[in-house]
């Protein structure tokens, strides 16, 4: 059974989103916190009742993981995102079958990096990894 773990993206950018029963969708809290709109955070509340959606999330080491990554990389990510990608590198661990849902190029960035499988929304996906250099003043 695939699961999915969802960027805020996924309820935000694609107005047709729904929970298929079939399938269980991950959220981290941080990842919650961001759905501010009525739509999607209503959306989001009626998936918790039902159980479609659970929300899980990752351990500090996960979180410095990827913020290491980030570093190597140069790119930024907000405690929500990165809370999103820290999440996919446990579930990699663990072994699951699951594929991140995300617009946002810099979290695609770090999947694309760590080759964890992620979909695009409505941005679409961005096709390899790219390191950004620091600036220096």
């Amino acid at each position: 059974m695939l699961k999915f773990i969802l960027d805020a993206s996924a309820l935000l950018n694609d107005e047709n989103f729904s929970f298929e029963g079939k399938n269980p969708y991950f959220m981290t809290s941080r990842v919650l916190g961001e759905l501010r709109d009525f739509r999607s955070k209503s959306l989001a509340e009626n998936a918790l009742k039902q159980g479609s959606l659970k929300i899980l999330d990752p351990c500090e080491n996960s979180m410095q993981i990827t913020f290491d990554k980030c570093d190597e990389s140069g790119t930024n990510l907000s405690d929500a995102d990165a809370s999103v990608v820290a999440l996919a590198i446990e579930f990699r661990e663990r072994k699951e079958k699951f594929v991140v849902i995300t617009d946002d190029y810099s979290v695609q960035n770090i999947l694309k990096k760590l080759k964890i499988d992620f979909r695009g929304i409505a941005q679409g996906e961005i096709k390899k990894h790219r390191v950004f250099k620091k600036k220096s003043f």
